[in-house]
């Protein structure tokens, strides 16, 4: 009896040891999010852009690892805030995410009445990527580097222009910095895009131009345009004669041009969870990496948290700018 006793007892202790590990795998299991239908990448701007070929570069990968086929959809309007507007309001059950940019983080600052706050409504998954920006002059210029146009710009203040891409961009950012760092007074001649701001810069119409260097390295290989700086805190892979503005003497000028997704806020932790594993599984592949190094655009694949993170800081650091260069959209 007493022998048959303790083998009760072990047996149900066995039992109940077995119990709770398939408790325990089932509850592990279940916190593995799995969609249960297509998911949307929206996209704030036109097809064809930047974003728009991020954005169906991202979706076939990430689509066979969730199973569920992920649609890119563009929402164009408002410079980016109507299709922002449409992801972080989308309902939270994390079938629904997209694609933004650096000025997410400087709209704030620059978009009266935005419709949205991008840290209290969006759960951050992950930074895609970010390119530093250069500045490139017309080969004729008499400015070889930078230096030499600060130079310039100090006995000719007021006089000498940048273009850039448009008001409140990267470039845009990027020339204003500099004023203030180096204090020297330049006009800015903002375009409606980069590519009309180059043909200027190759006609002599404008000495020069701030441009993220992805979008100008044609330029540069055909002996278009000059590269004098750029704005990354490293020397660019595919420019690497090119000094960096500090190595150049001028501090505080480090700015990118950066890509990244964003959910609703309020979608469930384990979705977020799986989201980024998968994001950054598909972002890692060597293909994308190497279509993206020849550009000299940098895959950064952070953590929802650093992501977080960035972007609170790049709201403070481009608030402080915005108001002391005075920038405006207008």
């Amino acid at each position: 009896m007493h022998l048959n006793g303790r083998k009760h007892k072990a047996d149900f202790w066995i039992a109940a040891a077995l119990g709770a590990a398939v408790m325990f795998s089932g509850s592990a299991f279940a916190q593995e999010w799995t969609p249960s239908k297509p998911l949307r990448l929206v996209v704030p701007y036109p097809a064809g852009g930047t974003s728009d070929t991020i954005a169906r570069l991202i979706a076939p990968g990430l689509g066979d690892a969730l199973g569920q086929p992920v649609v890119v959809e563009n929402k164009t309007g408002g410079g980016g805030v109507t299709g922002t507007e449409a992801i972080l309001r989308s309902p939270a059950d994390g079938h629904t995410f997209g694609i933004v940019a650096s000025s997410y983080a400087s709209s704030v600052n620059l978009v009266p009445d935005l419709p949205f706050d991008p840290v209290k409504d969006a759960q951050p998954l992950t930074m895609v990527t970010r390119v530093g920006v250069a500045l490139v002059t017309n080969p004729d210029y008499p400015a070889k580097t930078l230096p030499e146009l600060l130079a310039l710009a100090k006995e000719k203040p007021g006089t000498i222009a940048y273009g850039s891409a448009g008001n409140g961009l990267s470039g845009h950012f990027s020339g204003e910095a500099m004023k203030l760092s180096a204090g020297v007074d330049m006009v800015h001649v903002p375009y409606r895009g980069g590519a009309p701001g180059l043909n200027d810069v190759f006609a002599g119409q404008i000495p020069m131009m701030f441009n993220v260097i992805s979008s100008v390295m044609s330029s540069v290989e055909g002996g278009k345009v000059s590269p004098l700086v750029v704005t990354s805190a490293e020397r660019s892979k595919v420019l690497p004669d090119v000094p960096t503005m500090a190595e150049a003497g001028v501090a505080n000028v480090e700015i990118y041009e950066w890509y990244g997704l964003v959910a609703p806020a309020g979608i469930p932790p384990e979705a977020t969870k799986r989201l980024h594993a998968e994001l950054e599984k598909v972002l890692k592949e060597q293909a994308f990496v190497e279509r993206m190094d020849k550009q000299g655009i940098e895959v950064v694949a952070n953590s929802p948290e650093e992501f977080t993170a960035f972007i609170t800081s790049e709201i403070d650091r481009f608030g402080t700018l915005i108001k002391s260069a005075n920038i405006s959209l207008d």
